[in-house]
């Protein structure tokens, strides 16, 4: 059987992996799987645990092809399945939802501010650091700070979104949005003052 690539005829592999044909289903996966692990990485740090969900959602993918009726890019499509898997992943650990400040608590730990649509400055300034930098920073935040952060300013999930998939307020969604904005914007400019005094020495050796 001749074989179309995506970018010559994307109906076609689509029409092919509906019926569900095992070439069309392994050329789709070849595709896109480097790119959604990447996604799935800034959720799951254990690599190991990451392809297994990988495979999880791309058998979710091609159960569902039929469903896909193409209003949007396919990759969109995708990426909310690989998402949605990593979040089923980390909420049937039961001990996760302990992670989330809930509203509640904001008296104790700082009410979250309205900047949601505001750009910040803190944060073009971070474009000066390295992805890896950047990377390991959103990595190393608190369990649902660092989910909540991911799903809003990376995924671009709203905040009823967020609270629908994860089972919690829309108040407590901000709250960690906040949180995560409060970390990076003290460890980005850490980072940035460090590179700008190492920048100085090097300058008057």
């Amino acid at each position: 059987m001749k074989f179309l690539y995506i970018k010559e005829d994307e109906n076609t592999l689509l029409e092919q992996c509906r019926q569900q044909i095992p070439a069309a289903q392994k050329y789709l996966f070849e595709i896109y799987n480097k790119k959604m692990l990447t996604v799935c990485l800034r959720y799951i740090k254990n690599e190991d645990d990451a392809l297994d969900i990988i495979n999880h959602a791309f058998l979710k993918v091609f159960l569902k092809i039929k469903q896909y009726k193409s209003e949007g890019r396919l990759e969109t499509w995708i990426k909310r399945i690989v998402i949605n898997t990593t979040i089923d992943y980390i909420k049937s650990d039961k001990s996760y939802k302990k992670n989330f400040v809930q509203a509640n608590e904001f008296k104790l730990y700082g009410e979250p501010n309205n900047e949601d649509d505001v750009s910040d400055k803190w944060w073009d300034a971070a474009t000066s650091l390295s992805m890896e930098q950047l990377f390991k920073m959103i990595q190393n935040l608190p369990p649902a700070t660092q989910l909540v952060f991911n799903l809003y300013a990376l995924d671009e999930y709203s905040h009823k979104e967020i609270s629908k998939q994860l089972k919690i307020s829309e108040g407590t969604s901000k709250w960690h949005l906040f949180n995560a904005r409060r970390i990076l914007k003290e460890n980005i400019n850490k980072s940035l003052t460090i590179n700008s005094n190492i920048h100085d020495t090097k300058k008057y050796r």
